[in-house]
């Protein structure tokens, strides 16, 4: 297979530099390649194997040093460890038949192009109906308006045509303007630009509301701020009464329809309070907790505002406390909390991505009330920082954008040199932190603020000063890779005697996120600004999702299955079912599904394979399709009376739900059928244990799917019209049998393999795969069973370590035993009874033995 390593007792291996980040949760490690960046999350095992490859040791050597450590396991045993372990850290860019040698990073501005601005953000006014007593830009009802519509809509255009398509409005208060909602119709009316509205909630009134009713959901979004739990935490900070009014605003804004993140900046004042506000979101409608932390500027650092005491920094054990705190709240009501949703796309990355610094001045870039324009919003008003004027007459956007001092010098950062992120092991995924924070606590921050004369020639180190919060993420992203590594661990079932050491979790797994490659093999990236994190749908099924959508409503011929099928099997189908037909292969033909059993499809579509399954099951039987696009379910369930007169019965159950979360019982299903749709899942060992789950002792699964002859890239993995033609997720084949036998499953293999697609020189075949489970008892109990191999080959060992020798005699337990009995083993082996009688079996049990008619 290409793009596979061979693996012989001669070969050498080469691993990086890694670091183990901690003692470890749970019995698992994260081990950490930081030049990468690359992690992984294994067993003190697996850590021991990836020890041995010093390269200079071949595989040989490997598993010989492995079983002398380890003098309870059987010499196949050993070979299977290690071997087991090696393909998955080969997968894993943890092990490779070369020496891991890198060019010296040179720091972003080396790779990064400035080709794209992505977003703007717009300070519409200064003025606000209230006055916060932490506001950075010292808003208040007396504020400024802001520039005219005009001026801001010439901005918003060369924006546009300078490549952005988000656009941030905030202030003051964005409501306050009259013209804020032609400001919103006029950013909309661009085909692929959304518009996220920072707001007090105060004004979210009915009028209001109405207006914001006819925008589009997937493009308009609201981000409202509340500051507590209760009046007695909210109101001293926002303004007596506003409590009442916010929640109001959150709860009308959600029952009208829109979209709503909202968001709480934790001050010495609502520490501790933090998780209460999480808890409370549900009842308000909301389901997205963004949480802020202080910035160093503004009127939190007056002293005295409006007679209240001043904010003092949170602590950052504290600040881990509350985070966590509401993390958990979040977890325990439904409620995502952004931060950890979008740190997780920074720990699970596509491996080797470089975060490094601010996006500042790069993709983004912020128009304040009064015409200049700076790196950020958080930094805007500090007149040092100005990268100019817009004015276009004489000066435009893009003018300012590629050529002012304040931005070369925001580009020019990086976090190569910034001294705190020198010897951190996870400075690339962390980024080297948030650089307003940094900026706003160094010492040049004051000054800026207090005169406007500063000293540009020494703005840099400034942006290069420690991030404050850099003890907040060295806890979060830890947490946060043991968190993966913990949930991972739990798909890798050791109930089905495969006890084979491995990479359980590995950097950027399963993950479909945009390329944005830098040259010279890196992906380097910047951050996005921590004022708003509106959590995103994720990529894929919302790709998958819209894709099939369309193909439910209008049949597309190129998606269909090039199986031809039994007359017989679907003469009972209508025509409709069968222009939607949507696969690459035919399981329900394969699985041997006999009457009376249960049948689960996953990724039921409009329905083929359910009804094709309910001939062949009968009315005592039963089967349940499952989908998660609606335009399919309906499609299918409006089929469905028209199957059941044909047939005469109804066992037919479509179900909404995922696949990673397959609604159905635990242990209640005989036969998995899956047509090209697992390869659609961001999380393919998550589904393999659901299916694992909730499949019957002995069940089988009949998938067909994609399979891809070497890793697929991640440029294409970003492609959404890939992903909903079954190209973008695939696994590999090696992968694909792999998690499979991780999850539990037995006996599996490829029935049928055939060509499917060629994309940019990589080749996607279509694979039919069968697997089994068997649930091991607790403990080997020998009872004096033996097994005998009856070939074609020399030997086989199978998924325990067990070797056969054709023609020898094996002790077996009796978990073994029954296992060899049945399929696919059954007919490859004798099983002796401790009595001496034989137990041949020969094709007895197998899928097409129907009714166990040879077993009498």
């Amino acid at each position: 297979m290409n793009g596979v390593t061979e693996i012989g007792a001669g070969t050498v291996l080469y691993r990086p530099e890694f670091r183990r980040l901690d003692n470890g949760r749970n019995g698992n490690h994260v081990l950490i390649d930081p030049e990468g960046p690359n992690w992984i999350g294994t067993d003190i095992r697996s850590e021991e194997i990836l020890g041995f490859y010093d390269g200079r040791s071949t595989f040989g050597e490997v598993i010989r040093r492995y079983s002398a450590s380890h003098a309870d396991l059987e010499p196949s045993n050993a070979w299977l460890h290690v071997h087991s372990f090696t393909r998955d850290a080969l997968r894993s860019g943890f092990l490779s038949a070369g020496p891991f040698e890198r060019s010296p990073y040179r720091g972003r501005d080396a790779y990064l192009k400035l080709d794209k601005l992505n977003a703007l953000w717009i300070h519409t006014n200064d003025s606000c109906n209230l006055s916060c007593a932490h506001c950075l830009v010292d808003s208040s009802p007396s504020g400024d308006s802001g520039l005219p519509a005009g001026k801001i809509v010439g901005v918003i255009d060369e924006a546009r045509r300078l490549g952005a398509t988000q656009f941030y409005l905030t202030g003051g208060e964005p409501l306050l303007r009259q013209d804020f909602f032609e400001l919103v119709e006029h950013i909309l009316s661009i085909d692929g630009s959304s518009v996220t509205v920072l707001t007090n909630g105060t004004l979210l009134d009915d009028g209001r509301l109405r207006r914001l009713q006819g925008f589009p959901a997937s493009r308009f979004h609201l981000q409202v701020s509340l500051d507590g739990s209760n009046p007695d935490v909210n109101d001293p900070v926002r303004g007596r009464g506003s409590f009442s009014r916010i929640v109001d605003g959150i709860k009308q804004s959600v029952d009208s329809g829109i979209s709503v993140t909202v968001s709480t900046v934790i001050t010495s004042r609502n520490v501790e309070d933090v998780w209460l506000t999480t808890k409370l979101l549900p009842s308000l409608g909301a389901r997205n907790h963004h949480l802020l932390f202080m910035h160093h500027r503004g009127r939190s650092l007056e002293g005295q505002a409006e007679g209240q005491a001043s904010f003092e920094p949170v602590p950052v054990p504290r600040l881990v406390e509350a985070v966590n705190r509401a993390r958990q709240a979040g977890l325990d009501n439904g409620v995502t909390v952004d931060n950890f949703s979008f740190l997780r796309m920074r720990v699970d990355s596509p491996r080797y991505t470089k975060y490094d610094l601010s996006n500042a001045c790069w993709d983004s870039l912020c128009l304040y009330s009064d015409g200049h324009i700076y790196p950020s919003a958080a930094l805007a008003g500090y007149r040092d920082l100005s990268c100019g004027q817009v004015d276009a007459d004489v000066t435009t956007l893009e003018e300012i954008w590629k050529g002012s001092d304040v931005c070369r010098d925001f580009r020019r950062a990086s976090l190569l040199d910034k001294p705190s992120c020198n010897e951190c092991e996870i400075r690339f995924i962390c980024g080297g932190g948030d650089i307003e924070h940094s900026y706003l606590y160094s010492s040049a921050a004051g000054r800026h603020n207090e005169d406007n004369k500063g000293n540009n020639e020494g703005r840099l180190p400034h942006l290069l000063s420690m991030d404050p919060y850099c003890g907040l993420y060295k806890t979060m992203i830890p947490e946060m890779m043991h968190d993966l590594v913990d949930k991972a661990s739990g798909n890798v079932n050791r109930e089905s005697g495969f006890n084979a050491p491995g990479v359980l979790r590995g950097m950027g797994e399963g993950v479909a996120s945009s390329a944005c490659g830098a040259g010279e093999g890196l992906d380097v990236r910047t951050l996005s600004s921590n004022c708003v994190l509106s959590a995103a749908e994720d990529t894929p099924r919302r790709a998958v999702r819209e894709f099939y959508a369309d193909a439910a409503t209008e049949p597309q011929e190129e998606l269909c299955c090039a199986d031809t099928l039994s007359a017989t099997d679907v003469d009972h189908i209508p025509a409709g079912v069968l222009e939607r037909a949507y696969g690459c292969g035919s399981p329900v033909t394969l699985a041997g599904i006999r009457r009376g059993e249960n049948v689960l499809d996953l990724g039921s579509g409009a329905g083929i394979d359910c009804f094709i399954a309910a001939k062949k099951v009968g009315p005592d039987g039963l089967v349940i399709g499952v989908d998660m696009t609606d335009e399919m379910l309906d499609a299918a369930r409006g089929f469905k009376t028209e199957v059941a007169r044909s047939l005469g019965y109804d066992v037919v159950d479509f179900r909404k739900g995922f696949l990673e979360e397959i609604p159905a019982d635990a242990e209640s299903i005989d036969v998995i059928l899956s047509n090209c749709v697992i390869n659609l899942s961001p999380d393919k060992k998550q589904v393999f244990g659901e299916m694992w789950r909730v499949l019957k002792d002995h069940g089988r699964i009949v998938v067909s799917d994609i399979v891809s002859d070497q890793k697929v890239p991640d440029r294409l993995r970003a492609d959404k019209e890939l992903w909903g033609q079954c190209l973008s997720g695939a696994l590999t084949e090696e992968e694909f049998l792999a998690f499979l036998e991780q999850a539990g499953f037995y006996g599996t293999e490829i029935i049928s393999k055939s060509f499917w697609k060629e994309v940019e020189g990589y080749r996607f075949f279509s694979v039919n795969v069968r697997g089994y489970k068997y649930k091991k008892s607790s403990g080997c109990t020998y009872s004096g069973h033996r097994a005998v191999y009856l070939g074609p080959q020399k030997a086989v060992i199978d998924e325990e370590g067990h070797l056969f020798p054709r023609g020898e005699e094996v002790e077996v337990c009796t978990d073994t035993a029954n296992k060899l009995r049945r399929p696919p083993y059954s007919g490859s082996f004798v099983v002796i009874e401790p009595s001496g009688e034989t137990d041949v079996n020969l094709g007895c049990g197998t899928d097409s033995d129907e009714g166990g008619k040879c077993c009498g």
